[in-house]
């Protein structure tokens, strides 16, 4: 079976989910660890399986990871996901993104095979936009507020050991299956 694990990474959570996914299932199938930045053009190889990991953005796959799949004209394949969030799994905001990763794959006619979000660290960065858009704008969404900063201080732990092995589990389970 050829894999094509691909990934985009902004600040490296990602790619660490990425290379323990292909650290643990490497050894079950032809697999090629590619993070897209680096493909400025269409692959000339067909995968059996596409692997593709993503960070969010605006509670999706980020724009860069879209555009690759859209170059890549990944449509009618087997996929399997994983997103990286600032957020805990169990977090409404998780569920979302997944899900809307998910439409965005189906809408192109593939068979979406797994999923697997993890928390990642947030850019502080972030609190300081977000100051200055809730300054602009009172409606704005997301408040600077205690939960706010308790959440992007839990996450700099993130992605843990726990959460790289819960990702390396998910896609040998997958491959396990998929290879039987």
């Amino acid at each position: 079976m050829k894999i094509l694990l691909a990934y985009s990474s902004k600040t490296k959570n990602t790619k660490k989910v990425a290379e323990a996914i292909y650290n643990e299932i490497k050894s079950l199938a032809n697999v090629t660890l590619l993070d897209i930045k680096r493909q400025k053009t269409k692959l000339q190889e067909q995968y059996d399986l596409y692997i593709l990991g993503a960070w969010t953005d605006k509670t999706t796959a980020n724009k860069k990871m879209q555009d690759f799949v859209n170059i890549q004209e990944i449509k009618d394949k087997k996929v399997a996901l994983f997103l990286t969030c600032g957020v805990p799994r169990e977090h409404y905001h998780a569920d979302d993104s997944i899900n809307n990763y998910i439409d965005f794959m189906k809408e192109r006619g593939n068979d979406v095979l797994k999923t697997f979000v993890c928390q990642g660290k947030i850019d502080p960065k972030v609190l300081i936009v977000f100051k200055i858009l809730s300054w602009k704008d009172p409606n704005f969404i997301h408040k600077v507020t205690p939960d706010l900063v308790d959440m992007v201080k839990e996450s700099k732990s993130h992605p843990d050991q726990k959460d790289l092995h819960d990702a390396e589990l998910c896609f040998k389970d997958l491959l396990q299956t998929e290879l039987s």
